[in-house]
């Protein structure tokens, strides 16, 4: 089953990831590089309007699950949906331990002394590394394997709510350990609330029971939905900005974020036809594939694209780094092995 809007609305999903990853008016190299000047700002607001993207994709998850959950035995669906999920968790693990991030200084100055400061920031943080896999980015694939385990579990068991109550409770752990722990209890948990179920499990069972009630969304109640719940999000994070000196471009997800993202998937779901027929339909079925290649590109456009305080660059960067992304899916499409990193479905 395929939605247009759905669809589209992943790949601005997408897009927003990439965005966030490569940060416009921010620098890791120099943190302090555009300090003092209004586009700090500016990259933070984009980073924290991007936020909406991996909420949906869990609902999504959530939402065109259910049928099957529902109608065979959940655990053994649950386990066919996971199981390439996996593979292809550990195989850009893989490829993202054995590729430098500086080719160059690979082959200058020795392939293990290049790897090993690489290594140590993948591997450095074990309470967090088995969450996460060989890059930062590919801990949405773990974190989406357990919420649809924890779901097929619920359904297992005759109980299908229960996994919104968890996904609840789990959901107040991961704020209180992440973005509100600086204001509740003086700083944030050492394990990263992010990762595993915790973030993920409330907006995957809230996806199936929004398709198990057969959800009828209006498109204006949902447009006011999702504003309100930008607007609580706006609100939480100038809270704990003056109140617990949180850097605004630190939250992956707030409470406002329940709001905010089932107002846009709602909106979606009320206008179907919403780019029926558009570029932008016809490279939804690559998200998944974008979503694990592009993070490499943004490692080597970091450390090979121009350097310093550059306007241009910062305004062009995000659409260079799509337009890499295509390619390079596109070259990886190209041969049947290679394309297993794309689509292992």
């Amino acid at each position: 089953m395929r939605i247009s809007s759905i669809e589209c609305g992943r790949v601005l999903a997408i897009l927003a990831v990439m965005t966030i990853h490569l940060s416009p008016f921010s620098n890791p190299f120099d943190p302090t590089l555009w300090d003092g000047t209004p586009y700090l700002w500016l990259g933070a607001i984009i980073n924290q309007l991007c936020r909406f993207a991996v909420p949906l994709f869990f609902l999504c998850a959530g939402y065109f699950l259910q049928p099957a959950l529902a109608a065979d035995k959940p655990m053994a669906v649950a386990l066919r949906y996971c199981r390439p999920l996996l593979g292809l968790w550990l195989v850009w693990s893989l490829v993202y331990l054995l590729v430098p991030f500086n080719p160059v200084a690979a082959m200058t100055e020795g392939y293990l002394p290049a790897m090993a400061g690489q290594w140590q920031m993948q591997l450095g943080d074990p309470l967090n590394a088995w969450w996460v896999g060989g890059m930062i980015h590919l801990w949405f694939l773990p974190a989406l394997m357990l919420a649809v385990l924890l779901l097929a579990l619920c359904w297992r068991v005759k109980l299908p709510r229960l996994a919104l109550v968890a996904g609840v409770l789990l959901y107040g752990l991961a704020l209180i350990g992440g973005s509100y722990g600086p204001l509740l209890s003086g700083g944030e948990w050492a394990l990263l609330t992010r990762n595993g179920p915790f973030f993920s499990l409330l907006f995957v069972a809230l996806g199936a029971e929004l398709r198990l009630r057969g959800w009828q969304p209006d498109a204006r109640r949902c447009a006011l939905l999702m504003v309100a719940g930008m607007g609580l999000y706006a609100l939480e994070a100038a809270g704990l900005l003056r109140f617990a000196a949180v850097p605004l471009n630190r939250h992956d997800f707030l409470l406002g974020s329940l709001p905010w993202a089932l107002g846009l998937f709602g909106l979606l779901l009320a206008n179907p036809s919403w780019g029926k027929g558009s570029w932008l339909e016809r490279q939804a079925p690559k998200v998944l594939g974008l979503y694990c290649l592009h993070m490499m590109l943004v490692v080597w456009l970091m450390v090979f694209g121009p350097q310093g305080k550059l306007l241009w660059w910062e305004l062009v960067k995000v659409p260079v780094l799509l337009v890499l992304s295509l390619l390079a899916y596109r070259l990886l499409a190209a041969n049947r092995v290679s394309g297993w990193l794309l689509n292992p479905r």
